[in-house]
């Protein structure tokens, strides 16, 4: 089932958390909003989940309006990162819940429900662990129970809130491949929320990046990254640098001194020029080049992470080179970036 937002807006008093926001999540599509705290990501989810309203706009799931259907009435399953289990209740009795709090005439029946557990927890992998409590698992298989519960009144959709944000970083890592597995095998329409980038670009069939209420670029995961948009996009999802230069016919000059870079189809005038880490090459030759002082170098996989300050760039330059650079603290090292990008300057 597909969701189809239309012009939505949200305010909390004078605070406006979403401006005219339209978007549409496809039938059977895992969808990731991404954004930094205060974008309105998490506002976004809630009002697609009946939990928020929107001030203006419409909320579709397929054909049907849901705007103004309360969250019981939408039949979605909202997963959130502090698991919200009960503790003194089992495994499986936190998985029945919602099945068990249901009108006499809409539940199933008790071997119905009790089948359907047990399905669910071997599809979440803690078969054999129902008569357990929330306080026996680890934080990982808590989470694990939390979808297992948002799934048994079989959702029409599943939301997700920072699912694995109170988890350390190789459990994180482990459950979301574990719960893209999951997703494709079952094909129920997902919308998770993150500001994780690394998470959402591992996950989502497409990202929507979020700023400040507004979607900035939608897309996926690797045009993102490789075709971001603006300079917000380009510096929010994945790491980079940002050099302020003056263009004049394609040709940039940083400190009054020209680039050995083009900027195919530039502006004149000022603009900012970003570059990854890892788009770099060293050279000796000083014309064209930057030149910077290494204050810091990080063994990484596979490469040295190098950060040298350039007079005139207010943070230090990050470099991603071999292994085997010449390079130690306090060397001057010069550098041209080999696939700059070029966002206008904001005002």
């Amino acid at each position: 089932m597909s969701i189809i937002l239309k012009n939505i807006s949200k305010r909390f008093g004078t605070y406006a958390a979403l401006h005219d926001v339209s978007l549409e999540a496809r039938d059977g599509e895992f969808l990731a909003l991404l954004g930094p705290s205060g974008s309105g990501k998490t506002t976004l989810l809630r009002i697609i989940a009946g939990l928020e309203f929107p001030d203006e706009g419409r909320v579709f799931f397929g054909d049907e309006d849901v705007t103004d259907l309360k969250a019981a009435a939408r039949r979605v399953g909202f997963v959130f990162q502090q698991y919200a289990l009960f503790k003194h209740m089992t495994v499986a009795e936190n998985v029945a819940f919602g099945l068990n709090v249901r009108k006499r005439r809409d539940r199933p029946p008790t071997a119905e429900i009790k089948r359907r557990v047990e399905e669910l927890l071997d599809l979440v992998q803690l078969g054999g662990r129902g008569d357990r409590y929330p306080a026996q698992l680890s934080g990982g298989q808590r989470q694990r129970i939390a979808l297992a519960r948002a799934l048994a009144v079989e959702p029409r959709l599943l939301l997700l809130d920072e699912p694995f944000g109170a988890l350390d970083a190789k459990v994180r890592k482990e459950l979301r491949r574990w719960l893209r597995t999951l997703h494709d095998s079952m094909g129920v329409t997902s919308v998770f929320v993150t500001h994780d980038q690394d998470e959402a670009l591992e996950l989502a069939d497409r990202v929507v990046v979020m700023d400040y209420g507004r979607i900035e670029q939608v897309a996926r995961p690797r045009t993102i990254y490789d075709r971001p948009e603006n300079a917000f996009v380009y510096d929010f999802v994945g790491d980079s640098n940002r050099l302020p230069v003056e263009v004049v016919a394609e040709r940039g000059s940083f400190a009054g001194r020209p680039l050995a870079v083009v900027l195919d189809g530039a502006s004149d005038g000022p603009a900012n020029l970003w570059f990854r880490p890892h788009e770099v090459r060293l050279t000796e030759n000083p014309d064209g080049a930057l030149e910077g002082r290494v204050t810091l170098i990080l063994p990484r996989a596979g490469t040295l992470r190098v950060e040298a300050e350039v007079d005139g760039i207010d943070r230090p330059v990050e470099l991603d080179l071999p292994l085997d650079a010449p390079v130690k603290i306090g060397d001057v090292i010069r550098f041209v970036p080999t696939e700059p990008r070029m966002f206008p300057k904001a005002d």
